[in-house]
């Protein structure tokens, strides 16, 4: 057998592992005996010599070696490649159980091993609740792996010809899901750019009092001109921000900007006249924000730089800020304490909804624009809206319904008691300088016709 010696170290001497690397106790006899108490759990044991797979066998587990040595190689006979030699606490065999494909190599055990059994469903689980971007990486890895012990085996055996890189066929790119994840790797490092090159911007959607359709504040939403790709939409590169810690510079800029334009609404306001002791802006709050420690010293410091009140803002957080409950717990009472009003967004879409209402004080509910859709065709959704609205009422918590976009939503929910709407009935989200032209104004609606 040849062997690499750049690949395998100091470890290993014409193929074999050094007499001082067994301990002196070794002693099969008590693996036997251990592993006779249940002979299906997940322990495998090996004497020495004992092959553990063969170079193109198919694959349906991996090891986990706890005490003993193993030898990777490649080829047969004189001919074989030795590729490593594994020791204690190593992992092999675990290609194969990732990408289904015959062993691209030999296992061998070199003196007697106990070895953790690990399952193809135990790997494909985890590997399946992982980013695609990561099970991209783990792809390719595999692929450059088999590529580079099939060239290993080709260099053993002169009369085999050395495969040319174009031939090896990249199987992961016939994956369908390939070419997305492609996009949204550079997605994200346009996101990236966007953050530093000043290329977001904030539009801001009126909220109404339900009663008399006057206009008592406004949702701050991130919008993203990229130069490249246009106007892109806000659920596509939100969510991918949300995935990474780009949500974070992110969510500072628009605390920031929020923050400075609540000043301009006020301004206008006084200009006209008019109170803007109840006028507020809402921002939407991303759940890293949230778990920030420094989150609230942060929020504190930027009302005071531009002079905005605490009462004047509406944190807007979603279910999946109670990830770590008593922390959240802790955060939102803080910021209550503070002035601030906490906002449930996307009420009822989540598992725990009402189980978090019992447990922690907040403001407001906002309903899910899911249930608005349905209310005017669908009994069910008209009976949860309603359920939500009178929960929220003996609570002593006004409601928003998001996404009005008929006359008759919006009849239907004055007359079950809902106090604020937003939508495209009422407007869609405006630059700054047109929503400043709504301050305190009544909006028009096209009458409701009976029929």
């Amino acid at each position: 057998m040849k062997n690499i010696a750049s690949l395998n170290g100091p470890l290993v001497a014409a193929g074999v592992v050094p007499a001082e690397a067994v301990p002196p106790d070794h002693d099969s006899s008590a693996l036997v005996a251990d592993i006779a108490v249940s002979p299906e759990c997940t322990i495998r044991l090996f004497s020495a010599g004992d092959t553990i797979f063969t170079e193109g066998s198919s694959a349906d587990r991996a090891y986990i070696i706890e005490s003993g040595y193993v030898e990777i190689f490649v080829g047969s006979g004189e001919d074989s490649l030795q590729l490593s030699v594994l020791g204690p606490g190593d992992i092999f065999g675990e290609m194969g159980i990732i990408d289904a494909a015959p062993r691209s190599a030999s296992a061998k055990a070199i003196c007697p091993c106990r070895c953790i059994v690990v399952s193809a469903a135990q790997v494909a689980e985890r590997i399946e609740s992982s980013s695609p971007m990561v099970r991209l990486f783990i792809s390719m890895s595999l692929h450059r792996n088999r590529a580079y012990n099939a060239y290993l085996k080709a260099l053993a055996t002169p009369h085999v010809g050395l495969p040319r890189p174009a031939v090896s066929e990249k199987t992961y790119a016939k994956n369908q899901q390939y070419q997305q994840i492609l996009d949204d790797i550079k997605l994200e490092a346009d996101l990236q750019n966007a953050v530093r090159n000043d290329e977001l911007f904030l539009v801001y959607q009126p909220l109404l009092n339900l009663h008399n359709r006057r206009v008592i504040g406004f949702e701050s939403l991130l919008r993203w001109q990229c130069p490249q790709r246009g106007l892109v939409n806000p659920q596509q590169f939100i969510a991918l921000a949300e995935e990474t810690t780009l949500i974070l510079p992110m969510g500072d800029w628009i605390l920031e900007h929020s923050c400075a334009d609540l000043r301009r609404f006020q301004d206008q306001l006084d200009r006209i006249g008019q109170s803007s002791a109840d006028f507020f802006i809402s921002i939407n709050i991303s759940v890293r924000q949230f778990q920030q420690p420094d989150f609230f010293d942060r929020l504190m410091a930027c009302t005071q730089r531009h002079q905005v009140k605490a009462q004047q803002i509406k944190l807007e957080v979603t279910e999946r800020v109670f990830l770590d409950e008593i922390e959240a717990i802790d955060s939102i009472g803080k910021c209550r304490a503070a002035g601030f009003e906490v906002s449930l967004d996307d009420f009822g879409t989540g598992y725990s909804s009402l189980n978090y209402l019992e447990r922690c004080e907040i403001d407001c509910l906002k309903i899910d624009r899911s249930f608005i859709q349905k209310l005017c065709t669908s009994d069910r959704a008209k009976i949860l809206v309603s359920a939500i609205i009178d929960i929220a009422r003996q609570l002593g918590l006004p409601t928003v319904a998001e996404g009005i976009e008929t006359p008759a939503q919006m009849v239907a929910l004055q007359a079950m008691g809902c106090e604020i709407g937003q939508g495209f009935l009422f407007s869609h989200p405006l630059p700054l300088t047109e929503a400043l032209g709504l301050v305190g104004q009544p909006l028009a609606i096209a009458p409701v016709n009976p029929a």
